[in-house]
């Protein structure tokens, strides 16, 4: 199980009434009904709630215990060093390595996982492929401005047309563009300096 800290969005010094209403919140957010007409988002929605509700049941039977405020998830870590590591390893271009690296995640319900396949698609220059992983994570976590500019910006060069592996199709503007975000996004995803995860 992951940290159920983490998975609530809470301190670690929360009270069950805080602890209730960020799980009020996450169940308003992913509730499975709300995605019935997306059979990817439902399925990622249903796993969400199952890490959601797990969380909060070990959170209340185990509230104000010493156990609880020592929790250590060690899936979690894993996989933020993974995250961390498939990062670099699409800033030097060794896409094929970081793609490797991303099916050792446990957690892979994580937008986080969607957004690093869709920028290892979009680097390769699948832009349709990148365009549904990166939808995913943008419609889990709309308010990632990372994935909001990377869905919108593969959105622009998926709209000129199937285009696997070629991006010789692509507009000159619309591929200079997707360049220049590629090094930005690299950029920021290995370093942080733009404010990256």
């Amino acid at each position: 199980m992951r940290d159920p800290y983490e998975v609530l969005g809470v301190s670690r010094n929360a009270t069950k009434e805080e602890i209730r209403q960020a799980y009020r919140e996450l169940v308003k957010k992913y509730h499975p009904d709300k995605f019935r007409s997306n059979p990817d988002m439902l399925k990622l929605a249903e796993e969400k709630m199952k890490e959601v509700n797990e969380a909060y049941n070990y959170l209340m039977s185990h509230a104000n215990s010493e156990e609880n405020r020592n929790y250590r998830a060690n899936t979690s870590s894993e996989d933020k060093e993974i995250y961390q590591e498939v990062r670099r390893k699409v800033q030097n271009g060794e896409l094929y390595e970081a793609e490797d690296l991303l099916l050792k995640v446990k957690d892979k319900s994580n937008p986080e996982w969607y957004f690093l396949n869709g920028i290892i698609y979009a680097r390769r220059g699948w832009y349709d492929k990148a365009y549904d992983y990166l939808r995913i994570a943008y419609e889990a976590d709309p308010s990632n401005s990372e994935y909001a500019q990377s869905f919108e910006t593969v959105k622009r060069a998926s709209k000129s047309g199937p285009i696997y592996n070629n991006p010789t199709q692509v507009d000159d503007g619309t591929a200079a563009c997707l360049s220049c975000c590629s090094a930005l996004l690299c950029t920021d995803l290995c370093c942080q300096c733009m404010g990256g995860c």
